[in-house]
């Protein structure tokens, strides 16, 4: 799967193909709430762990959009 953008899902933010699950999400559960990648897979089990790899790599890759687009909904 890859990461795609679709203005008429989760508000246009990038989610993981054909999942509906949220780059941020994975990303919070990482950096935020402490979880490994494989434990990732556990809290959603339709990812495989090359999935969340690929979450994490592009948030990382995008990391200044994602905390602009934090700091506007504070």
């Amino acid at each position: 799967m890859c990461i795609v953008q679709d203005p008429e899902h989760s508000d246009g933010a990038p989610t993981i193909e054909g999942t509906g699950i949220r780059v941020k999400d994975i990303a919070v559960a990482y950096e935020h709430s402490g979880y490994e990648p494989d434990e990732i897979t556990q809290l959603y089990p339709d990812l495989s762990l090359g999935d969340v790899h690929r979450a994490l790599a592009y948030y990382y890759d995008n990391i200044d959009e994602f905390r602009s687009a934090d700091a506007v909904e504070a």
